[in-house]
């Protein structure tokens, strides 16, 4: 066959492959809670006995029966929804693995210790695991899944850059299929196949078994006839329906197979007081212990700062926050004394320049800015005073970028939406792309965000931001 390994065999190694990583990353969690417990000598009478049928056997295959539950082996999906599950399958069956020692409690001891340091290192090692495996499954382009793409306009590029940014995705883009392909960046990267009328043809020739219709264009007559053509010529077909920007973060979907219609529930999550208060909960928790880890940080950028600036080491301006109530946003000094007679000669003298300022609020070259305000900048280190905005309840870790009171009218509509959530000191813009967007791409992600709020999407733009910062990409 041309595929190499049929992607059914592709699919059980994948799942098998995770299965040894998952295994190893539980023993050897199993190992490294009993060897803590030993070195910092926890009463005997606590000490946790573990026979090596249950270290080896029973435990791990408990894991990993819960982990198979919980979808923790469903791949070729949005690594947020992978990493949710594998949580919750970790977490789970954590508490399985509680259940049954408790349950035999006349022949086996349970120190706390070792239950709280087996759970937290069984996480870590199946995240480090997963994310070696990950990449190394990437290299092997012979375990890619080959798809065909029917369509080539902005949805496909969308989808295409998703498959690319996302390492849970392991697709190989075959070709495209489109009678009037609009982008003129896909047929140079990707092959164009042919039209629409030519998917049952490609289909056997290429010998794929997965297609994607990025063709939100299409009408219900012309969907219908491409899926009639090639529905039985594949295993798996994945739709990617106009709806854009539409609030799918908690989708549900139900079928009426008697009238043959589809149901798609939307929820708006932070219209409901639970998320809201589990989001700023979060916001507290995590704060709170940053803040304890990056006060050695703080505290030499604070002095860096003051004696750069002759004392003056914060900054603080009004920005619009939640309600559209205003509030003073900390960050580090970065700028002159005379900053705002600087800047209006600048744009004075440079047309160029003030177009730039009336159109983003930011110049990629700001003569206001220090040599040590350039550089925090560039690494994003001159927001970390706003920990101290989050604390006091006025900002987020995540959430749309806070924005001055002449910003509010590029908004629109969508400042509905911005003023639902606090501004946060990360979130969608920062991580993809910040000042290299355009603004009217900023309205759209921050509006993304509040339409699509989850725990999990916070959690996600928190670790991207650590890879957009150290990249400094887009930041000036």
């Amino acid at each position: 066959m041309k595929q190499g390994i049929h992607i059914g065999t592709s699919r059980q190694i994948i799942v098998c492959l995770h299965l040894l990583v998952d295994y190893l990353a539980i023993v050897v969690a199993e190992h490294t809670a009993l060897w803590l417990q030993g070195m910092f000598r926890v009463e005997a009478s606590r000490m946790m006995v573990l026979p090596w049928e249950y270290q080896y056997i029973y435990y791990p295959a408990l894991f990993l029966l819960v982990m198979f539950q919980a979808d923790g082996y469903r791949f070729n999906r949005p690594s947020l929804d992978v990493t949710r599950d594998v949580f919750k399958g970790a977490c789970y069956g954590f508490l399985m693995y509680m259940l049954v020692i408790f349950l035999m409690r006349n022949r086996l001891q349970v120190s706390r210790y070792y239950a709280g340091c087996f759970l937290l290192f069984s996480l870590l090692y199946i995240a480090v695991g997963r994310y070696l495996l990950g990449q190394f499954v990437l290299r092997l382009h012979c375990l890619q899944e080959k798809i065909l793409l029917i369509g080539a306009g902005r949805t496909a590029e969308r989808l295409l850059e998703a498959f690319d940014d996302d390492p849970c995705y392991g697709y190989k883009v075959i070709g495209l299929l489109d009678d009037h392909p609009v982008s003129s960046k896909l047929p140079k990267e990707y092959p164009l196949l042919g039209g629409f009328a030519d998917a049952d043809k490609v289909i056997k020739e290429q010998e794929v078994r997965t297609i994607v219709i990025a063709a939100p264009g299409l009408s219900e007559e012309e969907m219908r006839k491409l899926l009639v053509s090639v529905q039985h010529l594949t295993d798996t077909i994945l739709f990617t329906p106009s709806l854009v920007g539409t609030p799918l973060g908690s989708v549900e979907i139900s079928t009426l197979f008697v009238e043959q219609l589809t149901i798609i529930k939307s929820k708006n999550n932070l219209s409901r007081w639970s998320n809201r208060t589990t989001k700023f909960v979060f916001d507290m928790v995590v704060t709170f212990f940053g803040c304890i880890l990056i006060s050695p940080i703080f505290i030499l950028l604070a002095l860096l700062v003051g004696i750069d600036n002759k004392g003056r080491i914060f900054f603080a301006h009004r920005r619009v926050g939640r309600n559209g109530k205003e509030f003073y946003c900390y960050k580090f000094q970065t700028m002159i004394p005379n900053a705002g007679e600087a800047l209006k000669k600048y744009l004075a003298e440079n047309p160029e320049a003030q177009k730039e300022w009336a159109e983003n609020f930011k110049l990629t070259h700001d003569p206001r800015v220090t040599k040590l305000g350039a550089f925090l900048r560039r690494t994003s280190l001159d927001e970390l005073p706003q920990v101290f905005n989050v604390l006091k309840g006025e900002m987020s870790l995540v959430g749309p970028r806070p924005i001055v009171q002449g910003e509010v009218c590029k908004y629109g509509d969508n400042i509905r939406e911005y003023y639902m959530v606090r501004p946060g000191i990360t979130g969608m813009w920062q991580t993809s792309g910040r000042s290299d967007t355009t603004y009217e791409e900023r309205v759209e992600m921050d509006t993304w965000y509040v339409r699509n709020w989850s725990v999990w999407l916070d959690m996600k733009y928190l670790v991207k931001t650590f890879t957009a910062v150290l990249a400094r990409k887009g930041a000036y």
